[in-house]
């Protein structure tokens, strides 16, 4: 016979639902919210898994704002983002890669990128290589 009013333990590496939390080796993970000026102004927002950033993560302006929304996926360098204007317009629409070892980490656009003007109409193309601006297309 068990004793339903024993309190459930829960290891202390495993909370649900809690933010800005790590995994038993110490990693990030789970939902993760990252503020300035005191804890009042959040200007990130997203979910790691084990350390490596997941899903959809947004970025604000510290003024308030969407500035850029990222999306990641499990096994892929790959990332699609998505960059706005501070009036909420889009501004741009690429590719970006997350290169990582044990050493370092870099970040990086590639490919072609879509710009926008304040208004959110289509500008031009932009052309990256390793986050080096190859050329521009009208």
């Amino acid at each position: 016979m068990t004793d339903s009013s024993k309190p459930v333990r829960i290891k202390k590496w495993y909370q649900p639902f809690r933010t800005n939390a790590f995994d038993k080796e110490g990693n990030y993970h789970g939902r993760w919210k990252i503020y300035i000026n005191n804890d009042q102004d959040l200007i990130r927002n997203g979910r790691f898994r084990h350390g490596k950033e997941a899903g959809k993560w947004r970025y604000y302006y510290p003024e308030g704002g969407l500035y850029m929304v990222e999306k990641y996926k499990r096994g892929s360098d790959n990332i699609q983002v998505r960059k706005y204007h501070q009036n909420g317009k889009l501004a741009k629409v690429g590719t970006a890669k997350m290169i990582s070892n044990s050493e370092m980490a870099h970040y990086y656009w590639e490919g072609e990128w879509q710009v926008y003007d304040e208004q959110g109409n289509y500008s031009h193309t932009e052309t990256y290589l390793k986050g080096n601006l190859l050329g521009r297309k009208d």
